[in-house]
């Protein structure tokens, strides 16, 4: 379904304008908006995808397989929270739809039929999907997840360049430091099947991009292919961080939770000595950015609160307790707020991104990972805040 609203786009642009932001609650409230928000993505799609985004200019998009994959891990874990065992149904469905989405080759396609009836795999998007189908594996214990996961896994293998990169079947036939993340999702086969196959695939690709981080803690070859800029988004600044990060835990690796903490640590002191975290940044952590990527924000909180409970390091809970307050106020809540953006995250902000330098993540849109992080990260604040009672 599409729908042009020029009354809305006009609306959230104004407000962005005049910075207003939205009111506060407790995490319930925002995590209870931001997963309604994402059951309707989910039911505006008729295949059990989770749509793409909610655009202000052409309405909600078809569903997104990259980031169904990893939505379903939200859903599980928001379900266990809340109690909440319909959700938990919704992610098996996203599993199902994943499965009905895979190529002959192994991996995911790139984009459902509707989009484009000869899409490919993609190395990055399949190991996105492996997050989610490892997990409902270890739910449900029905095979048809297992084998799907396997076969995935060894189409990633089966091109893994000799130095652990990934080349063939990459977003613009590049190299990217954020396959980390594809690492990550490999190693989770690894812990289902206990194949020694994926654990030193996955290792092999960890120790390649590790070569990548200069010793500020940036990381080269980490950023998107053009139109985007030439130097990376918070967002793919942290899809490296979370592969060593999670990986690192996984492995009980200090190596790779120490790289994710020298990544981290740089935006951490820097937002907190500002009010903005700049959208992108350079090899010297500078950046002359006057927007900020909502999605990166919610995945640099989640990593500071992860790096906060291996590290006790005040300075990553500083950091997240802030960013969250933030991003909670740029989450539309009550009754009186527009159904299609009612809970949802948006790409940019303000919305319309740094329109002096034409620049900006994906603009005029609520995205269904900027919601997915930002639940993510709420979920593991209230661990924190459990655990100092």
């Amino acid at each position: 379904m599409k729908v042009f609203s020029l009354t809305l786009l006009g609306f959230e642009c104004f407000r962005d304008l005049l910075k207003c932001k939205y009111p506060v609650y407790s995490n319930e409230v925002h995590i209870k908006a931001g997963i309604d928000w994402l059951c309707r993505a989910q039911n505006i799609s008729d295949d059990n995808g989770v749509s793409a985004w909610f655009s202000l200019v052409n309405g909600w998009q078809p569903s997104y397989i990259e980031t169904t994959g990893y939505i379903i891990n939200t859903f599980l874990d928001v379900s266990k929270k809340m109690n909440q065992p319909e959700l938990k149904k919704r992610a098996i469905k996203m599993a199902d739809f994943l499965i009905l989405m895979q190529h002959e080759l192994g991996g995911y396609r790139t984009a459902v039929p509707s989009r484009g009836a000869k899409s490919v795999p993609t190395v990055f998007n399949t190991g996105q999907d492996l997050l989610g189908l490892t997990d409902v594996y270890t739910l449900t214990k029905n095979r048809k997840y297992l084998h799907s996961a396997t076969r995935a896994a060894d189409f990633l293998l089966s091109i893994q360049e000799s130095d652990g990169s990934w080349l063939k079947y990459t977003y613009g036939m590049m190299k990217h430091t954020y396959h980390t993340r594809v690492a990550w999702g490999i190693l989770k086969v690894w812990q289902i099947s206990g194949k020694k196959k994926y654990l030193n695939a996955a290792k092999k690709n960890l120790s390649w991009a590790e070569k990548q981080q200069q010793k500020n803690g940036w990381f080269t070859q980490n950023h998107l292919p053009l139109p985007n800029p030439k130097v990376p988004y918070t967002h793919t600044i942290a899809y490296a961080i979370e592969g060593f990060l999670w990986s690192g835990l996984i492995l009980k690796n200090q190596k790779y939770l120490d790289i994710a903490a020298k990544g981290a640590l740089p935006l951490a002191n820097y937002y907190l000595c500002h009010d903005l975290l700049p959208g992108t940044f350079d090899q010297d952590w500078k950046s002359r950015d006057e927007y900020t990527c909502l999605t990166g924000d919610a995945q640099m909180a989640l990593i500071w609160l992860e790096l906060y409970k291996v590290t006790h390091k005040v300075t990553f809970l500083e950091a997240a307790q802030k960013m969250l307050l933030f991003l909670k106020s740029t989450q539309p809540t009550g009754s009186t707020v527009h159904l299609d953006i009612r809970g949802g995250i948006k790409g940019s902000l303000p919305i319309f991104g740094d329109i002096l330098h034409n620049s900006g993540y994906c603009r005029l849109a609520y995205l269904n990972w900027s919601t997915k992080f930002f639940l993510d990260a709420l979920l593991v604040e209230d661990q924190i805040i459990k655990l100092q009672k």
